[in-house]
């Protein structure tokens, strides 16, 4: 009951916020019984909301998100938010911990799972471009995920189309077996492939949303009366 709610608010926002949600390229090759790592930019407010959706819609896999904000909107969970608060102090670092063999877990368990992990470490303004991260944290990762984990570069984009809501684009990369330190051109990239894109190159619409007043009205009917204004 709850996650369903969860869901029906996710794609409920995703509606108002913008026209449509679409995949460019092929759908991603990924083996069915391997866990996945799906790591992403992370330029829009929606981003978490975009990558659950293509889970849902697209991979067709059960997905795991941290959330910094989890505290503050902790119903995520019921859709595979886990917490990963930032700061020093002892008990961060010990839930960010817990967040870690959760995961670990969750990928041993249920293989099917996919993991949505933004390396940049923050939300940021896409004239930015793509920020620095550490290739050791995905060798770190490696080391405490399953041995046939797959990873995945994702970039998304918002593109303003001349409709009253922006799309939504998204694309990936070709997945890979292990990190070998290229990942952060691989997710530049996919980005750079995707700014490069039109609407119009959508291969799977993941969702339609809210259609703008020029879709919905036509007042034509009214032109007489108010040619006298002319």
């Amino acid at each position: 009951m709850v996650k369903r709610l969860v869901e029906w608010l996710i794609r409920r926002d995703l509606r108002r916020a913008f026209r449509r949600v679409a995949w460019v390229g092929p759908a991603p090759a990924l083996p069915s019984s391997a866990p996945v790592v799906l790591y992403a930019t992370h330029h829009h407010f929606y981003d978490g909301h975009l990558l659950w959706l293509l889970l849902e819609e697209l991979l067709e896999r059960p997905g795991t998100l941290w959330m910094e904000d989890w505290d503050r909107f902790p119903f995520f969970a019921a859709v595979g938010v886990q917490p990963f608060p930032p700061g020093d102090s002892e008990q961060a670092a010990a839930r960010r911990r817990a967040t870690l063999r959760r995961t670990a877990r969750r990928l041993r368990e249920q293989p099917q799972t996919a993991l949505v992990y933004f390396p940049e470490g923050r939300l940021h303004a896409p004239r930015e471009g793509l920020l620095p991260f550490p290739d050791e944290a995905f060798e770190r990762l490696a080391r405490l995920f399953p041995d046939d984990t797959h990873w995945l570069p994702v970039a998304l984009h918002v593109a303003q189309t001349g409709d009253a809501r922006p799309t939504a684009l998204l694309a990936g990369g070709d997945s890979h077996d292990a990190p070998d330190g290229r990942e952060r051109e691989r997710l530049r990239a996919a980005r750079c492939a995707l700014q490069n894109a039109f609407p119009d190159d959508a291969t799977r619409t993941l969702l339609g949303g809210r259609r703008g007043p020029d879709e919905q009205w036509d007042l034509s009917w009214m032109a007489p009366f108010f040619e006298r204004y002319l």
